[in-house]
């Protein structure tokens, strides 16, 4: 049982397994922390697309697109991106990260 499972499983976050495995195989490789925020991490909530949250270093918009483009190779589910440098955060970037609930990944 990986990461994502765990969490899954214990209602921290809502994803199928399905879901949880594309995911956990979409970010495979992708160096600094992964959480998962918005609708999925309610779970009073239904539906919604997957929100990820990546902060790193890499490249965001390159980053963004591999990590959506292998998740929907595997499953069909929507899928939103946002990749933060963590060292270059700007005032607003800031913001969001003090205001979103979120549950860290890895």
């Amino acid at each position: 049982m990986n990461a994502l499972d765990s969490l899954r499983q214990s209602g921290a976050i809502r994803l199928d397994a399905e879901e949880s495995a594309a995911l956990a195989e979409a970010l495979q490789g992708i160096p600094g922390e992964v959480w998962l925020f918005g609708s999925r991490v309610d779970q009073a909530r239904r539906g919604g697309d997957v929100d990820v949250l990546l902060l790193t270093d890499q490249p965001a918009f390159e980053t963004s697109q591999t990590v959506a483009t292998r998740f929907f190779s595997r499953c069909e589910e929507r899928i939103d991106v946002v990749v933060f440098d963590p060292a270059r955060l700007n005032v607003e970037q800031q913001e969001f990260l003090n205001r979103i609930k979120r549950v860290r990944l890895a």
